[in-house]
């Protein structure tokens, strides 16, 4: 039999927290004085193994932010995620049972107009709304094929360095076990703490872990033609229905500020209990406008997390998207900037950045799915992103059994190969002062529509499949350059103009040495005024993107890259767009 027993010794100025799985009697105080004593610095034990926290008497010295914007702002990306460069999460909830078309499917279903087509699915699949509402799914979301060392497996096997799941989606259903609502996992369909499960997973992993909320949308989500039903149709509808308020959060019943705290709570619920290093959030433009989001309170509890860290690092940090409507979540500044796929991302993107993309569209799993994309196009897109000096959170989207479908199984083992041998190129890396040669920005952005007719631009990363060894990225680590070649040159060769004598090492002293990841094979390779001319060899590693790492004589430059003039203000390295400054 086993109990749990927590400590925190104070001795000296030194914390000593230890959380042990003894057998029958706790250890005894002599003991957890005698390990206060013998350790400087926090130690956590956790189950059987003794484990160092990032924390450290470093901790003291860190800076406090105020519950401010101007004080949060001044908080640096954590040098562990500009280092970690891809993350996996998951889009899985109570829609993925019905698995059509999208994700929002508790919205369309009650849409009167522009449904797209949901309404008359459902009707025909599970009969009428009257009689088959959206919580009548809440049964069939058993997940029997849920696993969540399975699903953690996949990501940390793909090469992820955080992972996690989005915790809540905008129906507001979550996946953790909740005491402020009962429309959650434990208390319905799977009957789990998913959340718990997940990080319990991660723990023992090296990834971090993030957490995505997606629940201001919630509020009023399913009633946007409300005023087209009559009293006579309302009264047939779960959705009007007072007793179902839990999960359809009606604005006629249910008050903004009821529904805002229970907003917060949930925020600060999953943050206490589950300690995530990492918050991402989403459709926060209309929570902000309805006063949904309490700005100071949010505020304070942003504090909290960036100050207080947690039991596995001291630099915890949030996600700063950039919606559709091309206002940021939260003010310029603050956070890890992220753009969808890359919509609206810049000419000359600078500082720190991420891209979040879904592993094929919609951001769920539809019956019969069709993955666009495979594998060599989400490598692409996380070399040219690297290079630029951003990273990569890509989404699965598991089938509403709980399983993770084969076909994205299948794209992620194929990333997992390509960073088991070229990841010395990605991970831990910086932009260096070019990007690379070949389809630059000039040809992957491009320009398009939003589903309401208003202009936008997308990165289109598919115009990299083209590439002959005529594509270079680069990155650095230290004194060590990588140019990592797309494709493979149908001469055998690739030459490199910018790799040209004198722009390499500092003082023009050249390149010592050229050597490709993953092949003990000698490189002939030639550096002269005119460039890098590099042969490969017959015998490639791997596939789709090949990385050379170059040493030089001396010290490589280390020059920064320069920006230049692509018609967008910015604020800082943020791009202004609508957001008020």
């Amino acid at each position: 039999m086993f109990m749990y027993s927590n400590y925190n010794n104070h001795i000296g100025g030194c914390v000593l927290k230890i959380n042990v799985k003894i057998k029958l009697a706790p250890i005894s105080l002599a003991l957890m004085t005698a390990l206060s004593l013998a350790a400087c610095s926090e130690v956590v034990l956790k189950g059987d193994v003794a484990q160092k926290s990032d924390k450290s008497l470093v901790e003291q010295s860190k800076k406090k932010y105020d519950p401010t914007w101007e004080s949060l702002s001044t908080a640096p990306v954590p040098e562990w995620l500009k280092d970690a460069k891809f993350g996996v999460y998951t889009h899985w909830g109570l829609y993925s049972v019905p698995a059509h078309l999208t994700n929002v499917y508790g919205d369309f279903m009650y849409r009167k107009d522009n449904d797209r087509g949901v309404r008359a699915h459902h009707e025909k699949t599970y009969g009428p709304i009257e009689e088959f509402g959206y919580k009548d799914f809440l049964p069939m979301f058993t997940a029997p094929k849920f696993n969540a060392d399975e699903w953690v497996a996949v990501m940390e096997d793909a090469g992820a360095k955080y992972a996690g799941i989005h915790v809540v989606h905008h129906d507001g259903y979550c996946l953790w076990d909740s005491e402020y609502t009962k429309f959650d996992s434990m208390d319905t369909g799977p009957k789990k703490d998913i959340f718990g499960e997940i990080t319990k997973s991660v723990r023992k992993s090296d990834m971090k872990l993030v957490a995505t909320f997606h629940h201001a949308r919630t509020y009023g989500l399913g009633f946007k033609d409300a005023d087209k039903y009559t009293e006579e149709e309302k009264a047939k509808l779960d959705i009007f229905d007072p007793k179902y308020d839990y999960i359809y959060r009606n604005p006629e019943t249910v008050s903004v500020e009821e529904f805002s705290n229970e907003w917060h709570n949930k925020i600060d619920e999953v943050i206490e209990k589950y300690q995530p290093d990492l918050l991402w959030f989403d459709g926060l433009a209309k929570g902000k406008a309805n006063g949904i989001v309490n700005d100071e309170r949010l505020l304070k509890t942003f504090s909290d997390f960036l100050n207080n860290g947690n039991d596995y690092t001291d630099e915890t940090y949030l996600f700063n998207k950039l919606p559709a409507s091309m206002r940021w979540n939260f003010p310029m500044g603050f956070g890890y900037r992220t753009y969808e796929n890359g919509r609206d991302m810049e000419v000359d993107v600078r500082g720190d950045w991420n891209i979040d993309r879904s592993i094929g569209y919609p951001w769920t799993w539809v019956k019969d799915k069709e993955y666009q994309h495979s594998h060599d196009y989400h490598i692409r897109s996380l070399v040219d992103i690297v290079a630029r000096g951003g990273s990569f959170l890509l989404s699965l989207t598991p089938k509403g059994d709980g399983s993770i479908p084969e076909r994205e199984k299948e794209i992620m083992a194929g990333i997992g190969r390509w960073m088991r041998i070229n990841g010395d190129a990605i991970y831990n890396t910086r932009p260096w002062k070019s990007v690379g040669e070949g389809m630059d920005a000039d040809v992957l952005r491009v320009d398009a529509f939003r589903m309401n007719g208003e202009p936008k631009t997308n990165w289109d990363y598919t115009i990299l499949d083209k590439a002959k060894g005529d594509v270079v990225r680069f990155t650095k680590n230290g004194n060590d350059l990588y140019a990592i070649v797309m494709g493979e040159p149908e001469s055998g060769e690739i030459k490199v103009p910018t790799l040209a004598l004198g722009n390499v090492e500092k003082s023009g002293k050249g390149i010592a040495s050229v050597s490709l990841l993953g092949s003990d094979a000698k490189i002939d390779w030639q550096q002269n005024s005119d460039g890098l001319i590099v042969k490969f060899p017959k015998q490639l590693p791997g596939e789709i993107a090949y990385s050379f790492k170059i040493t030089v004589k001396g010290e490589l430059d280390q020059s920064v890259r320069p920006t230049f003039d692509d018609g967008i203000g910015r604020k800082g390295n943020w791009p202004i767009y609508k957001t008020k400054v």
